[in-house]
Parts: structure tokens; sequence; C-alpha cells
């Protein structure tokens, strides 16, 4: 097994938009059955469109973390912050699960969130990114159920206290 390459974090562009809908879907497709029931997984992963996937990089701070490797460069994962304080996405493609992605995308986000004044950091997150949400320092506020294409979806609501 060889080791990673390095990836690098960067604004999204609006041809970044087909990637971060590719990583939406494989991420939830490959990740989200432990802790989805399938129908739920269906729903989630079709929620996100081209359009939207635009809107992303258009109405939003959204950031790509690019691997590049001997076939080019390639996005692996994506981070949405929405005004005023939210965290509102991560997504890491499944081949680059534990590898510092999710990690390196979060801190950006909090950085760009201390930038702009943000004192609280919000985020409501799958039970498969709970675990991510704490090791980057998020705290449980509490649990809530948010309905998509109608299936419940139990998800936690997270804050992190930006000093």
């Amino acid at each position: 097994m060889t080791a990673a390459q390095p990836i690098a974090i960067r604004p999204a562009t609006v041809a970044d938009a087909p990637a971060l809908l590719a990583v939406f879907i494989r991420s939830i497709t490959e990740l989200a059955p432990p802790f989805y029931a399938p129908p739920q997984v269906t729903a989630w992963a079709s929620a996100l469109t081209a359009e939207r996937a635009l809107a992303l990089i258009t109405d939003h701070t959204t950031y790509v973390a690019v691997r590049t490797d001997v076939a080019g460069a390639h996005v692996v994962g994506f981070a949405t912050f929405a005004e005023p304080d939210v965290f509102d996405m991560l997504y890491v493609d499944p081949d680059a699960v534990q590898q510092g992605v999710g990690r390196a995308l979060a801190a950006v986000v909090e950085q760009h969130a201390r930038t702009v004044g943000v004192r609280q950091l919000q985020a409501t997150v799958s039970d498969c990114a709970r675990l991510a949400f704490e090791s980057f320092g998020f705290r449980h506020e509490r649990p809530h159920t948010r309905i998509l294409d109608g299936h419940e979806f139990s998800v936690t609501v997270m804050t992190l206290h930006l000093r």
C-alpha cells in the first residue's frame, strides 16, 4: 500500500460543481448504509442536484480538497460554510476517508468562520458524520430529526465554540 498523496484545500470554483455532486453521491451511497435504511440513503443521495451543487459554490463559501496523482488533480472532498454561522456540509470521497481530508476541510471552514467574526459554529450532522465532528471539537447540543423526501433521519445538532 502506498502513502496517500498530499491534498490541497482551495475555494471551490464553478468548474468544481460536477465533482461536488459526484463526491456527495459516492459518500452517501457508500458510507451511509450502516447508519440509515436503503430508502433513506436513496432519498439523501438524490437531494443534491447539479443546480444545487452550483448554488453551493455561488451562494455559500465552499472549499474543495484536491489530490493530485499521476492521473491528474481530483476533488476528494468539500465543505460549505453558510452565513451567518453554519458549517453546512462536509463530504469526503470514500477512497479518501481517514486520510485527513475531512479534518483539513473542517480546519479551513473553522478559520473562515473566525475570520468573519463567528464565535460559535453550528452544525447539524448525520449519524455517519457525528464521530468526525466530535473529533474536530464539536459538542452535542441535542438530537434532531430531519425529513427529506418523506423519510425521517436522525441527526445531531452540534456546536463549536471558537476562540
